[in-house]
């Protein structure tokens, strides 16, 4: 008898080795990251690219800009994308830890008011 596995348990078992083998090259790479242990669950105040990067991604965008097209406006996005300096994403993925710290000290509350 065989068994037939569903398609969405591949892709977990999929992206689970994929996810170990990531891993294991950035240590085998010395390269410093956020280890998976301390990752939070779903939060935008925790994301860098949710609390920093799409604000200032939006702010250049439409900044007295109007697009013809969908082509136009994807051809925006990475002009816009590649022209945010390494400080600015630096600055924002270095927030982190603080905002890990608040949202903790907040029982997982709003923390956004502490950081404008």
């Amino acid at each position: 008898m065989q068994t037939t596995v569903p398609s969405s348990h591949i892709n977990q078992i999929l992206h689970a080795g994929l996810y170990r083998n990531t891993i294991a090259y950035l240590r085998r790479q010395n390269v410093t990251f956020i280890e998976p242990d301390m990752w939070p669950p779903n939060s935008p105040d925790l994301n860098p690219v949710d609390y920093a990067i799409w604000g200032a991604l939006q702010e250049r965008l439409y900044h007295g800009r109007k697009f013809g097209n969908v082509e136009q406006f994807k051809q925006a996005i990475v002009l816009e994308w590649r022209a945010l300096s390494q400080r600015f994403i630096d600055g924002s993925i270095n927030q982190w830890r603080r905002r890990l710290q608040a949202v903790v000290q907040e029982n997982g509350g709003l923390i956004e008011h502490k950081f404008n």
